[in-house]
């Protein structure tokens, strides 16, 4: 049940989300239609991973950021801008950094591995990495979100506002959640007129999807707004789950109707454009609301199996690229029926990953601090 410190049903909304992205990621290799960089591309695939990935790669990291403003307040009010920063480098800041710059390159090496590209990983780490294959694999959402708490503790100092504040019960009216969908729509129109939906890029240290960056300050601002307002308390705002549901279904089917049935690109068509923005944005927010009435009502508890998800869910995280793209490599000699594949390869990335989480990165000496 939800404590008074903790709203455990959050924890848990977090863990699920964290199954999701290594879901969406052991997808990714058997989806029609993948991204020729992927890092394992099996030569079995379908158009039904291709609209899992879709449907699954809407709301998930929004969700993160969402939950990450949630509790980001009371932590920074709780400890003070400096130790608020000193924890979140500790905790976010340097695996970052750590996975940006070693563990990353590694991932990234899968793309030769799995097309049997002869190049060693001490000459791909100091050439080819640094240049058309830079990325930072599933670490560039630490980054993201560091800044994002280093910015929050700069404007909490200079706001006495900010740090006098206390949560204050009150409701959304219809008005809050049309405006929202309408600023995150804009956001996306107009970045989708440079940039087309699946495309990654860099500014100095940070790695991101300019299309999404609307959405990981609005999410994020969303969190810290939802806080301070009371939603989800016992005596604050609770989505009701059907309504929140019903909207993430009907908006996810025309999501994935635009993107499976047009082009995806800042050439296509304006109306394609914008009612690719407008469904997307519904979708996130539906599916986020959803996810918090549903985990609410079924899922606000510390049972065992959820306990140690949402403990061991950052972990897993952090972990899970080493594990499931070797995998998937292994995977690809096999004849399997496609589906038994993806799934034995998802399935065993999440065991493998929460294992790891538990037994090393949660017992470690140094490591436990982190996770």
């Amino acid at each position: 049940m939800t404590t008074s410190n903790r709203m455990l049903f959050l924890d848990n909304l977090r863990g699920f989300v964290v199954l999701l992205v290594i879901v969406l990621h052991g997808s990714m290799s058997y989806m029609a239609y993948a991204p020729t960089w992927w890092y394992v591309l099996d030569r079995q695939n379908s158009l039904l991973f291709t609209m899992l990935v879709l449907a699954i790669d809407v709301p998930i990291m929004p969700i993160l950021f969402f939950i990450a403003g949630y509790f980001a307040l009371p932590s920074l009010q709780k400890r003070g801008a400096t130790a608020f920063v000193k924890e979140k480098f500790t905790r976010v800041g340097l695996p970052w950094i750590f996975g940006a710059l070693f563990l990353a390159p590694l991932t990234a090496y899968m793309i030769y591995v799995s097309r049997q590209i002869s190049m060693g990983y001490l000459q791909f780490w100091a050439t080819d990495f640094w240049g058309k294959l830079y990325q930072q694999s599933v670490y560039w959402f630490l980054g993201v979100l560091f800044a994002m708490f280093v910015v929050l503790a700069l404007v909490y100092t200079r706001s006495r506002r900010l740090q006098d504040s206390t949560p204050q019960h009150t409701m959304p009216s219809r008005r809050l959640f049309v405006v929202f969908v309408a600023l995150t729509t804009a956001g996306f129109f107009l970045m989708g007129l440079i940039f087309p939906p699946d495309t990654w890029s860099h500014v100095y240290l940070f790695v991101f999807q300019p299309l999404r960056v609307p959405y990981y300050i609005a999410y994020f601002a969303l969190g810290l707004y939802a806080q301070r307002h009371g939603w989800f308390k016992p005596d604050g705002y609770t989505p009701y789950v059907w309504t929140w549901l019903w909207a993430c279904i009907l908006s996810g089917i025309a999501y994935l109707a635009i993107r499976m049935g047009a082009p995806s690109s800042p050439q296509a068509p304006i109306v394609v454009q914008a009612m690719t923005a407008l469904f997307f944005s519904v979708f996130c927010m539906s599916a986020l609301f959803a996810g918090v009435a549903i985990f609410r009502d079924k899922v606000d508890g510390d049972g065992r199996v959820w306990k140690s998800l949402a403990a061991n869910s950052y972990g897993m995280y952090y972990i899970h690229p080493l594990i499931l793209y070797p995998l998937a490599y292994v995977f690809v000699a096999f004849s399997l029926p496609l589906f038994l594949k993806a799934f034995l390869v998802i399935t065993l990335a999440i065991l493998l990953s929460w294992a790891v989480s538990a037994l090393v990165l949660k017992k470690a000496p140094l490591l436990r601090k982190i996770f």
